[in-house]
């Protein structure tokens, strides 16, 4: 029994004990107490007042009668027990949903009353800015538009958890690095293109920025000279939205796709690297290989390319990705 499996009905209020016994019984059509106690791994006494719990909620029923530790007994179907209980759980959900538009409203009334309305909201310090970023990550219905720029203020690549969740539920994510960004974090671009990140390197990002479901945007204000933002604002204005998402649309059409890479790939890897503007060095750090390994290998590209120069060759390498594409 998986893990993840095991831990699905605690979301009904079961307990460990409770979804153990139910989900073995389920399994075996009906038991005793001793053969559940020996098969769950728990002491017969809690595995006694467990069925008892699990009696009282309707989710298994005993067979016949006698000394409460040889009882048989059954479970109920899980359709219609599990089923009662998972409607009670939708009936307490929608009344949360309703008392969050009510607090909503009232939050942008509030707002209102200060003056800066609905349509924008200012963020106060990292650890804030990082927490409304996860919040705004996570509730991601459709996709995630991300242009990276320098380095990491709030949130880490190694420190978000919210966006791999993200790509298991299906949202997009297309982000743009800088090449300063790539030699920081290419492990991990390149695990999230993996994963299925759809990663672009542009020669330059003019801002941070991260749009969420073209509804939400997130950019920081008033950064110092290290690129730290004290300071950022949370758009929900449905034309400055847009406004940014065209932004990053534009960034995203002169950027090039980085192509992941292990150790021992070979030429594409580096022709991804040298297009997003790394040096032969870092290159050569970055996958693992000798700097002269690189020379050789971007010289082998020239001589079949053609190209006299690495800047024609850079052209080349540019038309052939397009042609890929299309």
């Amino acid at each position: 029994m998986g893990t993840k499996q095991g831990k699905v009905l605690h979301n009904l209020d079961l307990n460990r004990s409770q979804e153990s016994i139910y989900r073995h019984l389920v399994e075996a059509g009906t038991a005793t107490a001793e053969a559940l106690a020996q098969t769950c791994a728990l002491e017969l006494p809690r595995v006694v007042a467990t069925l008892e719990e699990l009696r009282r909620a309707g989710l298994v029923t005993r067979l016949g009668a006698g000394r409460a530790e040889a009882l048989w007994w059954e479970p109920a179907p899980p359709q219609l027990a599990l089923g009662a209980l998972l409607a009670v759980r939708q009936d307490e959900l929608r009344a949360v949903s309703a008392e969050i538009a009510r607090l909503d409203a009232s939050y942008r009334t509030t707002v209102a009353r200060r003056g800066s309305g609905d349509s924008l909201e200012v963020v106060h310090g990292p650890e804030n800015i990082r927490h409304r970023f996860l919040q705004l990550q996570r509730g991601a219905k459709r996709e995630v538009l991300n242009l990276s720029k320098g380095p990491a203020v709030a949130v880490r690549r190694e420190d978000n958890p919210a966006e791999l969740t993200a790509i298991e539920r299906g949202v997009r994510i297309r982000v743009v690095v800088e090449p300063a960004v790539v030699e920081q974090d290419l492990s991990l671009l390149t695990l999230g293109v993996s994963l299925g990140e759809e990663v672009r390197v542009a020669a330059e990002v003019p801002t941070k920025l991260v749009v969420v479901d073209r509804e939400h945007a997130l950019l920081p204000l008033h950064p110092d000279p290290e690129g730290i933002a004290a300071h950022a604002a949370i758009v929900h204005a449905p034309g400055v939205v847009a406004a940014l998402t065209a932004l990053f649309e534009q960034v995203w059409q002169r950027a090039r796709p980085l192509n992941g890479h292990s150790r021992g790939e070979d030429d594409r890897a580096i022709q991804s690297l040298m297009l997003a503007g790394l040096t032969d060095e870092a290159i050569a750090q970055r996958i693992n290989t000798s700097v002269r390994t690189v020379h050789r290998r971007i010289r082998r590209m020239m001589d079949r390319t053609g190209a006299a120069t690495r800047f024609q060759l850079g052209w080349h390498l540019r038309d052939e990705a397009a042609t890929e594409e299309g």
